[in-house]
């Protein structure tokens, strides 16, 4: 006897069939269940976002403008120019 007869004799033997059809039904079960999640996200982020809305931030509402600011730059890039030129 070759290992294929004996292994098809095993699966016979110890019910493999129905424990493979019983895998495959879980797994089927599993990816409809992701699918129809990701089917119902849109809807329900839309009623996410009635219950929590999202803050509108105002773009530079926390940034101070300075004439000053060009000013600063060249500071800072003086002084690592500097720095560079000493260590290097």
């Amino acid at each position: 006897m070759n290992f294929f007869e004996k292994g098809l004799q095993n699966i016979v033997t110890y019910d493999g069939y129905s424990l493979s059809v019983a895998g495959m039904g879980i797994v089927f079960l599993a990816l409809v269940v992701i699918a129809a999640i990701i089917k119902l996200l849109p809807l329900l982020l839309v009623v996410l976002d009635k219950i929590i809305p999202e803050k509108h931030i105002e773009p530079n509402s926390g940034v101070r403008k300075s004439a000053d600011d060009g000013a600063a730059v060249a500071a800072i890039a003086a002084a690592i120019y500097k720095k560079k030129q000493k260590v290097g």
